[in-house]
């Protein structure tokens, strides 16, 4: 794809979701490439996430053991991806859906690297205006939504409820499996005393 084929379906990612996603599953890629682009969208989110956590832990929203290491961070990141690939593969088609994970990861990735752009971009925006980066994040969060229902609704050939729902079953078994994984790591956050 060329550069300006990529902007026409990103403006039509956003205007025009359904239709977008039917563009990104027709693509001929194979399935190693969709785990590269996986592999991809993790280490720039692991390079994005490096520059913020260090304030996001001093004010203690974030993990401490993820500050100090962009490495164990852009795994967590990658794991987090392939989970979420698989969970929603898995999930639509409890619900009748015919998605598999290589439609599922095609629209993962083509999903996650414009997150990634959007998130510079509203960073930026913030530095200049904090309300306008906050309108711009909320705007984005609320129609992201319906971007990422529409996306799964045509990944699994059903509608936009039972898309809901498949990712209800899958935010579900994300948590519980990261969960899991996080106290096993130790990358739990320190359980609360009560001292003050």
């Amino acid at each position: 794809m060329t550069f300006d084929d990529l902007k026409s379906l990103a403006l039509e990612t956003v205007t025009n979701p359904a239709q977008a996603a039917k563009r990104v599953l027709a693509l001929d890629v194979p399935m190693q490439a969709v785990w590269m682009g996986l592999g991809l969208v993790a280490v720039l989110n692991g390079i994005y996430y490096s520059v913020l956590l260090p304030g996001l832990a001093q004010a203690g929203l974030a993990v401490p053991a993820m500050v100090g290491s962009p490495v164990t961070l852009t795994g967590f990141i990658l794991v987090i991806f392939v989970l979420m690939v698989f969970l929603t593969a898995f999930s639509g088609r409890l619900l009748g859906g015919i998605g598999d994970v290589e439609s599922v990861g095609k629209i993962t990735v083509w999903l996650q690297m414009l997150r990634v752009v959007a998130q510079v971009v509203i960073s930026i925006l913030s530095l200049v205006s904090p309300l306008l980066g906050w309108l711009a994040a909320t705007a984005l969060g609320i129609w992201g939504i319906w971007i990422l229902l529409n996306f799964v609704a045509q990944a699994h050939g059903f509608n936009i409820p039972k898309a809901l729902g498949t990712l209800a079953v899958m935010f579900v078994g994300l948590i519980v499996v990261m969960s899991v994984l996080s106290a096993a790591l130790g990358l739990a956050p320190p359980a609360q005393t009560g001292d003050f």
